[in-house]
């Protein structure tokens, strides 16, 4: 008898070897498609006005966690300017903490904003990239996965309890479903995202790559069909958990 459902055909070394193929194939995994993509463009005037909270929000928690704040005692990449040397000089005025936090308030608006292709996808992928010691990039900040998953939890976790009561999205059944896609979409792209942080931590694909860091640029695009595949983000989900909470006060 044949089997009930479809079988897609995945080949397992493109999703270490071509980042376009491994974000479909994740994408289509967790039914991440086009009517996502068009209800996260929706939401835009919601958040474009919250990216300061959202922003400061994310640095606050990250601050109150001694393991979190003192990976921002290293330079990252393409800032300049004064180091502090401890913790305890270490403030959210800081130089480098007011450069991060314009890195990620771009990254918010890009979200919401980008066209979901080749580019975007190696976008994800360098945002995640960034964050590990992989030898194409200068800085040599490490920070470890536990904390990264953590902190995409957290804010998970903040997006499922307060998205539900936005205001705006209250109402009768289209509106019910709207609000459910809203929150849906937001979080299928938290874990999209999650997932190029973790290839840099996991070893599986070494046996592919040869030990070499996975390429940057995209192999081949394909489309949202059966037949293809602390940061921030992090903020990702604190978009529409901080819309939430400021139309909930």
């Amino acid at each position: 008898m044949a089997p009930a459902t479809k079988i897609t055909t995945v080949d397992r070394e493109r999703l270490y070897t071509d980042l376009m193929y491994r974000f479909q194939y994740v994408s289509q995994f967790v039914g991440f498609d086009e009517t996502d993509i068009k209800a996260i463009k929706a939401a835009a005037p919601l958040i474009a006005p919250l990216v300061p909270v959202i922003v400061d929000a994310v640095y606050d928690h990250l601050f109150s966690f001694d393991l979190t704040k003192e990976i921002f005692l290293q330079r990252g990449d393409g800032f300049h300017g004064h180091m502090p040397s401890n913790l305890n000089d270490l403030t959210l005025e800081s130089e480098q903490i007011k450069f991060r936090k314009d890195f990620l308030g771009k990254y918010l608006v890009k979200l919401v904003t980008a066209e979901y292709d080749a580019k975007f996808v190696a976008y994800l992928d360098r945002v995640g990239k960034i964050h590990t010691t992989t030898p194409d990039k200068k800085s040599k900040i490490n920070v470890e996965y536990i904390h990264c998953n953590a902190l995409f939890g957290w804010l998970h976790g903040f997006l499922a309890e307060t998205v539900d009561s936005l205001p705006q999205l209250q109402g009768g059944p289209e509106v019910t479903a709207a609000r459910a896609k809203t929150l849906a979409a937001f979080s299928k792209l938290l874990w999209i995202q999650n997932d190029f942080f973790a290839m840099y931590y996991l070893r599986d694909s070494e046996v592919f790559r040869g030990n070499k860091p996975a390429p940057t640029s995209v192999l081949k695009s394909v489309g949202f069909s059966s037949e293809r595949g602390l940061f921030t983000v992090l903020a990702v989900s604190a978009v529409a958990a901080f819309a939430a909470w400021q139309f909930k006060k």
